[in-house]
């Protein structure tokens, strides 16, 4: 068995750890060739990060330098071995690659809010660029609101890397002031974060305190995507996953 090398990661997401994993280490490993007769694929995978007990691929030799992984903990193992590790979906972002998504929903009581957001992979980490926006809009004459979005980045095993703050618009009714607006946000992503994105999920609900609230007690807690999604759903708020 490949002994753990331990280098730096944030990732805390122990609910599905393995046992022989622990949730702090990483392997950095290389099969050692011996089943593949010395006929190899360029196109194909041949280092991985072993991360709770999963297999994930790393793709190019930028990728790996701006990972930040140290050359020296790589580990070769037989193949066969390797095999036994299941692989899980690719690490991360490529750089240069992006998430594009949005949401349009109705709030209820004649309030709407749209959000289209991309994301993409820069050479530092990730950024949520100046595409990204959210229009807060209302069909009512005098009940204006404040509507609330935030983006939860998560990793391939659906678990929450982190999350963007919540963004706050608050419209008027269509007869007392300013009842349709769009505005314009961003956030750049570490490259801790960027390298375990690989999946965003839009948020939205009327009351933004309790968005915030609901969303970043079940981040900070690491709880799965799904139980995010139906948290708040159960306050009526809205979501939307990329693929």
């Amino acid at each position: 068995m490949a002994k753990e090398i331990y280098v730096h990661s944030t990732d805390r997401s122990a609910a599905s750890t393995r046992q022989e994993v622990k949730p702090e280490a990483e392997m950095i490993v290389q099969g050692d060739g011996s089943s593949s007769k010395e006929s190899f694929s360029p196109l194909e995978p041949r280092l991985y990060v072993v991360r709770q007990g999963m297999r994930y691929p790393i793709t190019d030799p930028r990728s790996f330098r701006e990972a930040g992984f140290d050359p020296s903990a790589v580990e070769v193992i037989p193949d066969a071995e390797l095999e036994k590790i299941p692989v899980a979906s690719k690490l991360g972002l490529a750089p240069g690659e992006q998430i594009v998504l949005d949401l349009d929903l109705f709030l209820g009581a004649g309030h709407y809010m749209t959000t289209w957001g991309v994301l993409r992979k820069t050479a530092s980490g990730a950024h949520i660029d100046a595409t990204t926006r959210t229009r807060t809009r209302t069909i009512t004459m005098f009940g204006g609101f404040h509507g609330g979005v935030n983006i939860v980045y998560s990793d391939a095993q659906d678990f929450p890397v982190g999350m963007s703050e919540t963004q706050t618009f608050g419209v008027d009714g269509t007869w007392i002031g300013r009842s349709d607006r769009t505005d314009y946000w961003s956030q750049d992503l570490s490259q801790d974060w960027a390298t375990r994105t690989t999946k965003m999920t839009i948020f939205e609900f009327w009351n933004p305190w309790s968005l915030q609230d609901t969303v970043r007690k079940l981040v900070d807690t690491v709880r799965p995507l799904v139980e995010i999604v139906q948290a708040v759903a159960n306050i009526g708020g809205g979501s939307k996953s990329s693929n």
